[in-house]
C-alpha cells in the first residue's frame, strides 16, 4: 500500500481519529506516525475538525451505584452508620455541697431519607457505518438499541443546493437500491424512523449510500441524482 498518496493519507487519518481503523491496519498506521510529519498533520487536522462535533455530545451522568462500587473496590467505601438508633448523653451536675449524677436518655435524630438522583439514560446508539466522499469521511450512521431509528451526524455539515434533499439508501448484494428515507437534516444531524420494512431493508445492506434528490425524495424509488457518500455497514 502506497502511504504517500495524499488521498489515502487523508482517509486513513480520518478513520484513525474516528476509531474505525482497527487491527493490523491501525498498528501499521501508528508505526508510521512518528516518521511522517505530514501524516501527523493530517491527524491533527481531523482532530480539530471533529472537536466541535465531539464537544456537542451531552454528558451522561454515572449512576450513584456505579461510583459506590468503584469506591468499595478502591477501599474508599464510606464508614458504616452506627447500628444503634439511639445515643446516650451523660451530663453531670455539680452542687456546692454534693455531687448528683444525672443520665439523660435522648433519641438520636433520624436522618431523613434522600431520594436518589434521577438519571435519565441517553438512548444507546451503536456505530453502524462511516460514509465517505472523495475528500474523506463525512457522515456517521448510528442505530439505536431498539432498532427503531437511525441517527446520522455530519462531520462537514455542507450546505445543500436549493430545492434538494439527501436520501439514504440500502444497497443489497443483489438487486436494486432500497430507500431508507429522506434525511431531515438540521444543524448537521438527521434521524430516520425505522418501521419493519425499513428494518428489513437495512439488514440486507452491504453498502449504505446517500444521494442528492429533489426535496421530496426520489420520484422513481431509485437514486436519480449523484451518489455523494457511501460506506459499508459494520453490522446490521
Amino acid at each position: 500500500m502506497k502511504y504517500d498518496q495524499p488521498e489515502l493519507q487523508m482517509k486513513l487519518a480520518a478513520e484513525y481519529v474516528l476509531g474505525t481503523l482497527q487491527g493490523k491496519a491501525r498498528t501499521r498506521f501508528e508505526k508510521l506516525l512518528p516518521q511522517d510529519s505530514g501524516l501527523r498533520a493530517r491527524v491533527a487536522a481531523w482532530e480539530q475538525r471533529m472537536s466541535p462535533w465531539a464537544s456537542a455530545l451531552k454528558p451522561v451522568p454515572v449512576p450513584a451505584t456505579v461510583w459506590s462500587g468503584v469506591q468499595r473496590r478502591l477501599g474508599h467505601a464510606p464508614a458504616e452508620k452506627p447500628a444503634s438508633g439511639f445515643i446516650w448523653w451523660r451530663a453531670w451536675a455539680f452542687g456546692s455541697t454534693a455531687l448528683a449524677g444525672i443520665i439523660i436518655l435522648q433519641p438520636a435524630p433520624q436522618p431523613q431519607p434522600v431520594a436518589p438522583p434521577v438519571v435519565v439514560a441517553a438512548p444507546a446508539l451503536t456505530d453502524l457505518a462511516v460514509l465517505t466522499d472523495k475528500e474523506g469521511p463525512d457522515w456517521i450512521v448510528r442505530e439505536d438499541s431498539s432498532h427503531q431509528k437511525l441517527v446520522l451526524s455530519s462531520l462537514g455539515n455542507k450546505p445543500l443546493p436549493a430545492g434538494k434533499a439527501l436520501e439514504l439508501w440500502s444497497i443489497p448484494a443483489k438487486g436494486a437500491p432500497m430507500s431508507l428515507g429522506v434525511l431531515p437534516v438540521q444543524d448537521g444531524k438527521a434521524e430516520i424512523a425505522l418501521d419493519s420494512t425499513h428494518q428489513s431493508r437495512l439488514q440486507q445492506a452491504t453498502v449504505l449510500a446517500i444521494s442528492l434528490e429533489p426535496s421530496g425524495g426520489s420520484p422513481t424509488g431509485l437514486p436519480t441524482g449523484p451518489v455523494l457518500y457511501t460506506g459499508k455497514p459494520v453490522s446490521v
